[in-house]
């Protein structure tokens, strides 16, 4: 509605800036008839003088009803009395100066009375009539061209009216419905937020006691001083993650740190007993927001823990590689985190679904950062898991199940 209103007040201002024209080139035509009597240029110039009042106030606001009224009642109160200022061969023509200056003011009560009731019926019929009274007080030469002069204004104002009336309730109606559809977004925007923090504590429930658990029973009672020592690393975890203010901005950390941050990953698996062989560019790659590092530096913990936990070997590898933009690609992938081992591996076909592991803390995390994770393992052959980031357009039907992985290197 308020663009609807911001359009009619610039089309209104142009058509009283081309009816001030129309007035000055009339003049020019007719001077013969305006310096025969200077008061005869009294009603133009009082016509030049509103509308350009008019249009400097449109310019900066909306028309208010009350402001609608007074221009009726100026351009009224010409009609009425101006007849004798436009020659007399053109006093009865539909385009003598006082008619087509008329004509683009019913654009104002037209279009910006919001009051409902009959006013700005009347303020619409009001020009015609009193045009119509206006030139029965001079000497008529053509009934039929004043009446048709009368008719046209009348016209104009039914014309303005009845589009008034449909733009405006068309424009309200796409005001509500963007109502409704900006109510439906926050709501929906509420239940992502909602689930995404479910999410991430499922992620950090099982990244933390789920795997502490799984290691106490797995080390039958042995090993307490290790136990204790991770107990206090998820508590750790634990009590930042729960404590930190939703609504407080994130603390700022540098961009770009992933290998610090995958680096301090593999330090904290070497004190769980696993041997994580780092390697990296020597350039320094590009620019990773806090976020993303955030989630890759988690997706690599959680494979470096199932490694640790399933795979039945001390030692893991870890890649990562910045990457040229892919030319085919949607997508360009701009970095690539890889992860393996040499373990027992597992068929994916075989793993349960509702485990929160593979999905919600490596895939789901990698995708909600924009990235893509592809998981390739096959009994007896290892395991190895690829954090892209953007995303690289790849899909893990690209690669079968039961591929055989690279023994001595990664597969690039």
């Amino acid at each position: 509605m308020t663009t609807l209103r911001s359009v009619i007040a610039y089309l209104a201002t142009m058509v009283r800036c081309a009816g001030i024209v129309y007035i000055l080139v009339e003049v020019v035509i007719w001077h013969s008839f305006y310096t025969a009597a200077v008061w005869h240029l009294a009603a133009p110039a009082l016509a030049v003088a509103w509308g350009a009042l008019v249009i400097v106030y449109l310019r900066r606001y909306l028309p208010s009803p009350l402001v609608a009224c007074v221009d009726s009642a100026v351009y009224v109160a010409l009609a009425l009395s101006a007849q004798a200022c436009v020659p007399p061969a053109t006093r009865d023509s539909p385009f003598s100066w006082l008619v087509i200056t008329m004509s683009g003011q019913l654009i104002v009560p037209a279009w910006y009375w919001y009051a409902p009731g009959a006013l700005p019926v009347l303020l619409a019929l009001a020009s015609p009539l009193a045009f119509w009274a206006g030139a029965m007080l001079q000497p008529v030469t053509d009934a039929r061209t004043l009446a048709g002069a009368a008719i046209l204004l009348l016209v104009i104002g039914l014309v303005h009216g009845g589009g008034r009336r449909l733009l405006y309730g068309r424009a309200a109606a796409a005001d509500a419905d963007l109502d409704r559809a900006d109510q439906a977004a926050r709501e929906q925007y509420a239940i992502l937020c909602r689930n995404i923090e479910r999410r991430e504590h499922e992620r950090l429930t099982h990244d933390t006691v789920l795997n502490t658990l799984t290691s106490v029973a797995r080390s039958g009672g042995d090993a307490v001083a290790e136990v204790v020592a991770r107990c206090r690393q998820d508590v750790a975890l634990m009590e930042a993650a729960l404590s930190a203010d939703d609504l407080a901005p994130l603390p700022a950390r540098p961009s770009g740190d992933l290998f610090g941050e995958v680096l301090a990953v593999a330090a904290g698996m070497r004190d769980r007993g696993l041997t994580v062989h780092l390697e990296a560019d020597d350039t320094a790659g590009p620019a990773v927001p806090a976020p993303v590092v955030r989630a890759i530096s988690s997706a690599v913990r959680e494979a470096l823990s199932n490694v640790a936990a399933h795979a039945g070997t001390g030692e893991a590898w870890v890649t990562v590689r910045s990457m040229a933009p892919e030319v085919d690609s949607e997508v360009p992938c701009r970095l690539m985190v890889v992860i393996r081992d040499r373990g027992t591996g597992f068929d994916r076909a075989r793993v349960d679904q509702a485990r929160l592991g593979l999905r919600r803390s490596i895939t789901e995390r990698t995708a909600e950062c924009g990235g893509h994770a592809l998981i390739r393992s096959a009994p007896g052959q290892g395991t190895e898991v690829s954090l892209f980031w953007p995303a690289s357009g790849q899909s893990d039907a690209a690669y079968p199940a039961d591929r055989t992985l690279a023994r001595d290197g990664l597969p690039w």
